[in-house]
């Protein structure tokens, strides 16, 4: 279902995919490269100057998609990622949040980002534009999606969601987002 998710909404685009696991990740990788799309997985055994060249072929394009676990949640930038796909659940809104913003940049050579939620997260957190109550969730009278106030453009950024037929028939959902003017880094 990954793979088909990704050949379905990404296909030839640039994306960072969010594993269980390290094995997972590997297994994902495999998968991808195996059907044409040139993939690497990047974890914490990567060795430093290895993970650096894998990264860098990845900004240049000659890889067009990294698997990671927790690697590229929070401090990397890379703007020209054109979709970001979850196959990994968490209970966390900061983490969600952060994978999703990998691929929420502003590039001259992008208008859109999808994101393929393969995990439901959507379901949990909202889409990540929601405008949350921060307050009273940092005081825990809010959890998840229980957020009463939802708007679906937030600051000019505009989101438009669709599900697949198939999707709406599984309990795997798949969302996909798009949006056009995407965040400033």
């Amino acid at each position: 279902q990954l793979y088909e998710s990704v050949r379905r909404y990404a296909a030839g685009k640039k994306g960072i995919v969010y594993a269980v696991s390290i094995a997972h990740a590997r297994q994902i990788a495999a998968y991808y490269s195996l059907h044409g799309v040139e993939s690497v997985a990047i974890d914490s055994r990567t060795p430093a100057l290895e993970r650096k060249e894998l990264v860098e072929d990845f900004r240049r394009g000659k890889i067009s998609v990294l698997v990671n676990v927790d690697i590229f949640s929070e401090g990397f930038d890379c703007p020209d990622v054109e979709f970001v796909q979850l196959a990994r659940p968490t209970l966390s809104l900061a983490k969600y949040l952060q994978q999703v913003g990998r691929g929420l940049r502003k590039s001259d050579n992008k208008e859109s980002c999808v994101l393929i939620d393969n995990v439901g997260l959507h379901r949990i957190f909202g889409l990540p534009v929601r405008d949350r109550d921060w307050e009273a969730m940092f005081e825990g009278r809010m959890a998840g999606n229980a957020q009463p106030r939802t708007r679906m453009e937030n600051n000019g950024l505009s989101v438009s969601c669709s599900l697949s037929e198939d999707s709406k028939r599984n309990e795997g959902l798949e969302i996909v987002m798009t949006h056009n003017c995407l965040l400033d880094a």
